[in-house]
C-alpha cells in the first residue's frame, strides 16, 4: 500500500506541475510585449505613429502593477484582436493604425521612463508623442482613457492632421 500512495502521491504531483506550466505558458502567451532597450522603445513609437500605443510603466516588484495586468491584457485583446479593435481601427479615419500596447520595465528603461514618477503609469502616444497619462492607474480609469484615445484622434477632432 505505502508504494502505490507514493506513486500516486508523485502521479498527482507531476499532474499538478503540469497544470501550472500550462497555465503559465496561456497567460505568457496573451502577456503584453516587452520594451527592454530604448532602441526598442524607439522603434515602437515609430512602428505606430498611425495609431494609440498604450505603454505599461511597471517594475517587476510592484505589486499595484501586476493588479493591473489583468486589465491590461483584456484591453488588447479588445482593441488589438478582438471585434472592437476592427472597429476602432477602420472608424471614420480617427482611429489610424488601430491600438498597440508594450510593457515597459522603469528600472530596464531609465532615459525613457524618466519622467515617471509613480508605478504602475500608463502612457498614452499618438504621432509619437505623449498624449496622456494615468499616474497610479486604476483598471477603470486605464480602460477608459483607452477607449477615448482609440475612438478620437485629438488633432484630427480640432482640424490638425
Amino acid at each position: 500500500m505505502g508504494a502505490r500512495a507514493s506513486a500516486n502521491a508523485s502521479a498527482d504531483a507531476s499532474a499538478n506541475s503540469s497544470a501550472d506550466a500550462s497555465a503559465d505558458s496561456s497567460a505568457d502567451a496573451d502577456a503584453l510585449p516587452a520594451v527592454k532597450t530604448e532602441a526598442a522603445f524607439a522603434r515602437a513609437l515609430r512602428e505606430h505613429r498611425t495609431g494609440l500605443l498604450v505603454v505599461n510603466y511597471g517594475a517587476e516588484w510592484c505589486a499595484h502593477c501586476a493588479k493591473l495586468t489583468p486589465t491590461l491584457r483584456r484591453l488588447r485583446r479588445e482593441y488589438e484582436g478582438g471585434d472592437d479593435g476592427a472597429r476602432v481601427s477602420s472608424s471614420g479615419g480617427s482611429g489610424g493604425g488601430g491600438v498597440a500596447f508594450v510593457d515597459a520595465d522603469v528600472d530596464g528603461l531609465p532615459f525613457t521612463a524618466r519622467e515617471v514618477r509613480w508605478t504602475p503609469t500608463v502612457a498614452f502616444y499618438r504621432k509619437g508623442r505623449l498624449v496622456d497619462e494615468c499616474v497610479r492607474a486604476r483598471p477603470t480609469q486605464v480602460s477608459d482613457r483607452t477607449w477615448l484615445h482609440a475612438v478620437e484622434d485629438p488633432d484630427e477632432a480640432a482640424g490638425w492632421r
